[in-house]
């Protein structure tokens, strides 16, 4: 590797004893755990969306990374290695390395594949002198899933165009100048490539459509190539027959298969072999000299940002935190209008707090609490959680349907937005990733009564 320096240099002052207090570890747990991950003859450690949403994700995941590096845990058998799927695609890594920051209105920006942050969405809607015009959301409800609800809805009633393309008049759409009516997924064929990489036994599976279209529903790939039809631009529509899948028939290739091959076999399923170990500093690592950057200048800010808000945590903790929840009850803001979900408590989305902090509070079952950030107040009810340690709180998210005229059983259980407790705007997202600050929100709990 290289760099190393830096990284040896930026972990220093981060002692077991410096962060116990203030990530809530015990500093002889802390060492106990990375004596055991160190000395053990093989040992992997993963992290996902829980960690990815907070302030310092990108950071989290590199220093992850790292810590199986520098243990001899990487592209090791029981370890951490790079998985590939059906579509070979290292090389995107070194281009998203080189993707350079670039200024406008709002501070720093970068593209990250291709995306720009969305919580700078509704500023660039009301910006004075270059507003956005028109915005095309396909599935998405950023109106309860992005923070600031009430920016949001400002922006979208000043856009000259918003199209929606979805299976159901949702928040979203009820801003919408087109609601589009898309296929669901048994209307359409399709080929699972969301988890593309992250297989041990890598499988491709095609699966055709099990009925047809209801109505006028449609594709969104040919609704989107209508529209550029429209405007006089190139479309898949073009091509006589139109070939929606040619770029997946290209990615296939490179694993020597083909829509048409798996379609061919009885179960549309493909298994490949497990991704092979020992290549990934040969073949995988996209620096050009080969060798694993330790400390990349790229992350010089974020390194120093992470001190500060280290600093700001050790003078000042929070008295809580608010972090995600999922159940199998709400997909993101989907499953809302599914009767047979809204049953007992799930009927709403609950404060989840702990049986000492409800203690604290004086809170019983189902109370009426206030949460307050430095962004936004609501008032929920509360529920014990023994899962929960104290000081820790919980919300599902997506929630917020109490003008939701297309959904009736939403309408009915509308429950409360949480991400309006979340911040927005410049300085509300990683620069590194343009994700939002999402987890580990400050907040405030009381009783409301």
């Amino acid at each position: 590797g290289k760099h190393i320096e830096g990284l040896r240099a930026f972990i220093a002052p981060y002692s077991a004893a410096a962060v116990a207090d203030v990530v809530g570890v015990p500093a002889e747990t802390i060492r106990e755990l990375a004596h055991a991950f160190s000395s053990a003859e093989r040992a992997a450690v993963h992290m996902s969306t829980g960690v990815n949403m907070g302030r310092q994700g990108t950071l989290c995941y590199w220093l992850l990374q790292m810590l199986s590096f520098v243990t001899g845990n990487l592209d090791a058998p029981g370890g951490n290695f790079y998985g590939e799927g059906f579509y070979p695609a290292a090389k995107a890594g070194r281009v998203q390395q080189e993707q350079p920051f670039f200024d406008s209105p709002f501070g720093e920006l970068r593209h990250v594949r291709g995306a720009l942050p969305g919580n700078l969405f509704p500023d660039m809607v009301l910006d004075a002198e270059r507003p956005l015009r028109a915005l095309i959301v396909l599935a998405g409800n950023p109106v309860l899933s992005a923070g600031g609800e009430p920016r949001w809805r400002e922006a979208l009633s000043q856009l000259e165009l918003l199209v929606v393309i979805d299976l159901v008049r949702n928040a979203t759409g009820e801003h919408a100048h087109y609601l589009l009516p898309s296929t669901d997924m048994l209307e359409r064929a399709d080929i699972n490539i969301c988890g593309l990489g992250m297989q041990y036994e890598p499988y491709v599976q095609y699966t055709p459509a099990v009925v047809p279209p209801a109505g006028e529903r449609r594709e969104e790939w040919w609704i989107l190539a209508r529209l550029q039809h429209a405007m006089g631009m190139p479309s898949l529509l073009d091509a006589e027959p139109p070939a929606p899948f040619a770029r997946l028939d290209r990615m296939l290739a490179r694993s020597g298969l083909s829509i048409a091959e798996l379609a061919a076999r009885p179960d549309g399923v493909a298994v490949l072999p497990p991704p092979a170990q020992g290549r990934f500093y040969t073949e995988l690592v996209q620096t050009p000299d080969r060798r694993v950057d330790c400390c990349p200048p790229l992350f010089a800010e974020a390194l120093s940002q992470a001190r500060a808000i280290f600093d700001e945590l050790r003078a000042a903790p929070p008295r809580f935190r608010l972090i995600n929840l999922r159940t199998p009850f709400m997909q993101n803001s989907w499953y809302h209008n599914i009767p047979k979900l809204k049953r007992g408590r799930h009927a709403h989305n609950p404060l989840h707090l702990s049986p000492e902090d409800m203690a604290a509070l004086g809170l019983a079952e189902g109370d009426p609490v206030h949460v307050e950030s430095a962004h936004g107040r609501l008032l929920a009810s509360a529920h014990g959680d023994r899962s929960l340690r104290p000081g820790v709180v919980a919300m599902t998210h997506g929630w917020g349907n109490a003008g939701s005229t297309g959904l009736r059983v939403a309408r009915a259980h509308p429950g409360v937005n949480v991400n309006a407790l979340l911040p927005t705007g410049p300085g509300s997202y990683e620069k590194l990733s343009n994700q939002a600050f999402m987890t580990g929100v400050p907040v405030s709990v009381s009783a409301a009564n």
